[in-house]
């Protein structure tokens, strides 16, 4: 007994697999293309990616402030 295949795979088998749609990965910030995260806050909102984003430490953020305000 034999277990026939899928459609879609007997399709591609025919006519070939359609060509991978790849989807739109630039940063709507800095509109980077192919950015590997897209960063939102707490409310939804992008605020950037991988690219146009710092990872600061709380203590060495507040110092690099304090040196800024002088």
């Amino acid at each position: 007994m034999q277990i026939p295949d899928a459609p879609w795979i007997r399709d591609a088998e025919l006519n070939g697999v359609p060509p991978y749609d790849d989807p739109d990965r630039s940063c709507p910030v800095c509109g980077r293309e192919r950015c590997e995260t897209i960063y939102t806050d707490m409310h939804g909102e992008v605020v950037g990616c991988d690219e146009c984003l710092t990872l600061w430490e709380p203590e060495e953020w507040h110092e690099e402030q304090k040196r800024l305000e002088e």
